[in-house]
């Protein structure tokens, strides 16, 4: 017997029993899918919602099991380090941040007074 039309692997919930056969025609047509779309012997998962709607969950190598992305963007370590989400490793060191919003104003400009802009350019 081919593998295509083996049974279903997991028992179904009490309320699905009365759709086993329908339950098992969609993982047969998904696994036709699947054989049409890869070959035979592709990995592949399912999965069976509260409804009977079978799903196909991923195709391949298993999630878990893939390598990780090369292209896959993370910060640097030295970059982390400066906004502050890592911890020096060095443990007396400490940084002393600036406060952009401490102290006067460089420029003393009177706000209080209303100026007139000059009219635009003929």
């Amino acid at each position: 017997m081919d593998s295509l039309f083996r049974p279903l692997a997991t028992p179904l919930p009490a309320h699905l029993e009365p759709y086993r056969f329908w339950i098992w025609l969609q993982t047969v047509a998904l696994r036709l899918y699947v054989r049409a779309l890869k070959g035979r012997g592709v990995p592949f998962m399912t999965v069976i919602d509260h409804r009977g709607t079978v799903y196909l969950q991923w195709i391949g190598d298993a999630p878990h099991e893939r390598e990780p992305d090369p292209l896959a963007f993370t910060w640097s370590k030295a970059f982390r380090l400066a906004i502050g989400e890592l911890k020096s490793a060095h443990p007396g060191e400490h940084r002393n941040r600036v406060r952009l919003d401490a102290g006067e104003p460089s420029c003393q400009m009177p706000f209080s007074q209303n100026y007139a802009l000059p009219g635009p350019d003929p």
